[in-house]
């Protein structure tokens, strides 16, 4: 049973001049009363007001998918570093010990050469050469390829 469709209430409100002269013209446009427009225009501002309600909805969602990308990157980037780390502390280790091995090795000498080449890799570490550029757009292309590569592969989401 459909009673609500065919009994209307009564609602009186007063608009702004602009807005009243809007509200003529688009009745007269559609060749509709004014009360006519004047609902139309109302169910218009409902419905948008219920797009309003989802919005509150939309930012944790789309949070959580930022979040779950953030992590699987990070997990890539914790993983490369790590990696990283092993092989410059096992290079460095073996580099040590061979060289203060060295025949004429004091550890003086051997402490010098350390603290030069430590002073050095900082100086490498904080300048941004075109070589460093350049490994630096491969490594981002590389963790950027591999965030992408379960949605290429049908793998669903990260």
């Amino acid at each position: 049973m459909t009673v609500h469709k065919r009994i209307k209430e009564q609602l009186t409100i007063r608009l702004d001049p602009i807005d009243m002269d809007k509200l003529r013209r688009k009745a007269k446009d559609e060749g509709i009363s004014l009360a006519e427009a004047g609902r139309g225009f109302l169910k218009i501002g409902m419905e948008a007001e219920k797009g309003e309600e989802y919005r509150a909805f939309l930012e944790p969602v789309i949070a959580g998918i930022l979040n779950r990308h953030m992590v699987a990157r990070d997990n890539r980037l914790a993983l490369l570093l790590v990696r990283n780390y092993l092989v410059a502390e096992q290079n460095r280790g073996l580099t040590t010990y061979i060289a203060s091995r060295q025949a004429d090795m004091t550890p003086d000498i051997l402490n010098d050469i350390l603290d030069h080449t430590f002073q050095e890799a900082k100086k490498k570490l904080i300048r941004r050469s075109p070589e460093l550029e350049e490994l630096i757009r491969e490594v981002k292309s590389w963790v950027i390829e591999e965030e992408r590569a379960p949605w290429k592969n049908g793998k669903g989401r990260a």
